[in-house]
């Protein structure tokens, strides 16, 4: 007798989603992608994972290691797929990537270019890592602690904002001569 439920394979429509989105934002790690699925709240990521590895099985998609990540882009197969199958899609998916499209490239860009994590130690304090990344080169990291989750959260939801002042003062202060 099994302990585990056979696998149930992701459905034809979920596939084409998925498709979808990833030809419509080039590049998408596998967090962007359940990100992506989280804000419309459409996909879960286990039906994500199940269809991703599919069209990665199939040669829709394509997953290539980049960095510390995996990314997965389209194919000619996958083009294929959607040109053919697309209108099997729910309009309302459709809209969605149209209108939040440039929203969400925006957040991408941003988490590239200001990376920026939460770690908890086992002290109860938090480590907050924020960096700047220009042309794929770490410009900048720094890393503090902090007693609160909340001054944590408040230091990572800013820095996208400061972080250029920070960096300016930062060089300013250490480039200054003492008098």
């Amino acid at each position: 007798m099994s302990l585990h439920p056979p696998r149930r394979s992701p459905d034809d429509e979920r596939r084409l989603m998925v498709l979808y989105v990833i030809r419509s934002f080039p590049a998408l790690t596998g967090m962007q992608l359940q990100q992506f699925f989280f804000d419309y709240n459409e996909m879960n990521y286990f039906d994500m994972m199940f269809a991703l590895n599919d069209l990665c099985a199939n040669g829709q998609a394509l997953r290539e290691k980049a960095g510390d990540n995996f990314v997965y882009t389209i194919t000619p197969a996958g083009e294929e797929a959607l040109s053919l199958f697309g209108s099997r899609l729910p309009q309302s998916l459709c809209r969605f990537v149209e209108e939040k499209g440039a929203a969400f490239r925006e957040k991408m860009q941003e988490d590239e270019h200001y990376p920026r994590q939460i770690r908890k130690t086992e002290d109860g304090d938090y480590v907050v890592s924020l960096g700047i990344v220009e042309k794929d080169q770490p410009v900048m990291q720094f890393t503090v602690s902090v007693p609160s989750c909340r001054m944590a959260q408040d230091m990572v939801n800013a820095w996208p904002r400061r972080a250029g002042k920070f960096y300016s003062n930062a060089v300013f202060m250490l480039a200054e001569e003492e008098k």
